[in-house]
């Protein structure tokens, strides 16, 4: 237990008010005296006033020793969708597989539903379950998954799981009148075990209470605009799908996390703090998007005959051979056209954000 006791800090109320951190710091008091599904709901209250990594992590240890098998799985998904990169992960995984091993025995396994926007209703076999996001157990069948939310086109899913771990089912719903993404071309589910598909933020991300409760949560409107309906928003250990997809006129929460801009098929930007860039509570972003495809194909291709070429006019050109000036001049017109090239497709075909454009 002494290796989680760092993110279980003991600290006195600074305040009477119910912020997040006196709500924290009470279930912090009540974990410690044993009451942990009290102490489970004072986190919880925490977090849905500044959703933090750390604060979920209590909430998923909390109904862990509480006992609350489905509660502490849906929990844990959600930290590690939170937190990519983690130093607790393996550790978390482990905690994930024996809950899911104590429901197996019993015949049944967890199945987690999430969505994009969240708050979706959840209908199971023809019998509505709750909202999004959603941990419940099912028996390994093939189960009928619906959902449903208001202005958003429903999404229907045949799921199939076995016993052997917690499973996770990814939904994204399109506008009214749009087709759904996972329509147009499928995709997997993403494994909550591996890192979300995003790179990672350039500054570490501290998971402590203190850096955590001092981040600015003020809001902006962010516009994006651009010509590929692929392009996304995303958050820093947020959501794998993203804050928004183009075309994005959105509000977003906590300003000050670290964000990026990427997408099926695109490089992803560099990462960069929405506050900075805030006029008047709004941030305007113009995203020239770069193909992957041909920035890292292209790119490796051409660095590769850019390498062998330069490799090739350097032995020649250090070799005792009297007849090498042919095998030089070869080299050298393979390799440094093929650099040039490389350096050209590297500088150009990025994922370029322009910030509140004229």
């Amino acid at each position: 237990m002494c290796r989680w006791r760092w993110l279980l800090l003991v600290v006195p109320s600074l305040a009477l008010a119910q912020t997040p951190r006196a709500f924290f710091d009470e279930g912090t008091a009540l974990y410690a005296r044993g009451q942990f599904a009290k102490a489970a709901e004072k986190f919880e209250a925490s977090y849905a006033a500044r959703p933090v990594p750390v604060t979920m992590f209590n909430i998923a240890r909390s109904w862990e020793q509480a006992g609350q098998t489905l509660k502490a799985i849906g929990s844990w998904q959600a930290w590690l969708v939170m937190s990519p990169a983690a130093p607790e992960r393996p550790e978390v995984v482990l905690s994930l597989q024996r809950l899911g091993d104590r429901l197996a025995k019993l015949g049944v396994q967890a199945l987690t539903i999430t969505s994009l926007p969240l708050s979706a209703r959840v209908v199971i076999d023809g019998a509505p379950r709750g909202v999004t996001p959603l941990t419940v157990e099912l028996t390994p069948t093939r189960h009928l998954v619906r959902l449903e939310l208001e202005g958003r086109e429903p999404q229907e899913r045949a799921v199939e799981f076995s016993l052997a771990h917690p499973a996770v089912e990814t939904f994204e719903l399109a506008p009214a009148g749009q087709l759904a993404p996972s329509l147009l071309q499928a995709q997997p589910a993403p494994d909550v075990t591996a890192p979300v598909p995003f790179p990672r933020p350039a500054v570490p991300r501290p998971t402590d209470p203190d850096f955590a409760f001092s981040l600015g949560d003020d809001a902006v409107h962010v516009h994006i605009e651009t010509n590929n309906r692929e392009v996304r928003l995303y958050r820093s250990n947020g959501n794998p799908n993203g804050e928004c997809r183009a075309p994005c006129d959105v509000t977003v929460v906590r300003a000050a996390d670290l964000f990026t801009i990427g997408g099926m098929g695109i490089v992803s930007s560099n990462p960069f703090v929405l506050a900075d860039h805030r006029k008047n509570g709004k941030v305007r972003l113009k995203v020239g998007p770069g193909n992957a495809g041909l920035f890292f194909g292209g790119g490796t291709i051409l660095s590769t005959i850019a390498i062998a070429g330069l490799s090739i006019a350097l032995a020649f050109g250090l070799g005792q051979s009297s007849d090498k000036g042919l095998p030089v001049a070869l080299g050298l017109g393979l390799g440094v056209p093929s650099a040039i090239g490389a350096i050209a497709l590297f500088a150009t075909n990025g994922t370029k954000v322009e910030f509140n454009p004229d």
